[in-house]
């Protein structure tokens, strides 16, 4: 169950996501969430104290996902950066809302401190993909060296641009395709997206199956 806090951030960020953060005021966050504006006050002081620790939380929670992989012995080089890929696919897609404020705020954020977060975990990621590539290549797994901020912006935009685009490519899907299954689109969609970018990355890094 999330903490009180938890709770907040997570109907703001709905909120955010829907109507803008200028568009969502503290009064809004309070009556969908169901508690007093001055609860608000009370855990972040501030509608853009709440935005940032909004930020921090959840890039918190995905860069500790991505260091328990990183850490695990029993995985191989390349399962680990099918595992990164896995995670992050899996964690936009669940966390749309939050994506999607990503995105808005590399384009328009006008906020030093989250532009300071997005900063500051981007060259997290970029840090242990460069190790886990370094370890392949020392192991010979791997053959190539890749420019690793171009690999991090090859995983992170086509996965974005896959989330923007999820609804043209349904129509564009259904028209094509005679047995199409709405139901099971969303998933097999993201799974596809998580496949095509598992397949550019191992030729990236030089990796082919023995």
């Amino acid at each position: 169950m999330p903490t009180k806090e938890e709770h907040i951030m997570m109907v703001a960020e709905k909120l955010f996501a829907a109507n803008g953060y200028n568009g969502t005021s503290v009064r809004d966050i309070a009556s969908k969430a169901k508690v007093n504006v001055s609860m608000i006050s009370y855990y972040f002081g501030s509608k853009e104290n709440l935005m940032e620790e909004l930020f921090k939380w959840r890039m918190e929670e995905g860069l500790n996902f991505t260091k328990t992989i990183y850490g695990n012995q029993e995985l191989t080089e390349i399962e680990k950066l099918d595992s990164f890929i896995d995670s992050y696919v899996g964690r936009v897609q669940k966390l749309k809302d939050f994506f999607l404020l990503v995105h808005a705020q590399q384009i328009i954020s006008q906020n030093k401190n989250i532009q300071n977060f997005l900063k500051d975990f981007k060259i997290s990621y970029i840090e242990i993909n460069q190790n886990v590539v370094e370890s392949g290549l020392a192991s010979g797994i791997f053959t190539k060296r890749p420019s690793y901020h171009l690999m991090q912006c090859t995983i992170t935009g086509t996965i974005f641009n896959a989330l923007h685009g999820i609804k043209i490519y349904k129509e564009y899907l259904k028209k094509n395709n005679t047995d199409f299954d709405e139901k099971q689109y969303e998933s097999q969609y993201f799974q596809e997206a998580a496949a095509h970018v598992k397949t550019v990355v191992r030729s990236l890094v030089g990796y082919h199956e023995n």
